[in-house]
């Protein structure tokens, strides 16, 4: 799936979280960030810090990955 957008990842990641039951608190405290960032992350907040949203991909079982356009 490419994703174009921060609102777009937030719908990835809502989404796998509750897939693996997790609450936003829950998986806050697995990946090391705050609930306040896991909500702004998920609502596709555009000013994130990427270190985090990588700690919460990874809790996820998810990775981000780089490719060209049009590949």
């Amino acid at each position: 799936m490419a994703i174009s957008d921060p609102a777009m990842l937030g719908a990835v990641i809502r989404g796998t979280r509750r897939s693996h039951g997790l609450t936003q608190s829950q998986l806050a405290g697995l990946a090391g960030t705050g609930l306040r960032f896991v909500s702004e992350l998920e609502r596709g907040k555009p000013n994130v810090a990427l270190d985090k949203v990588l700690a919460v991909l990874a809790v996820l079982g998810l990775r981000l990955q780089a490719v060209e356009a049009g590949s």
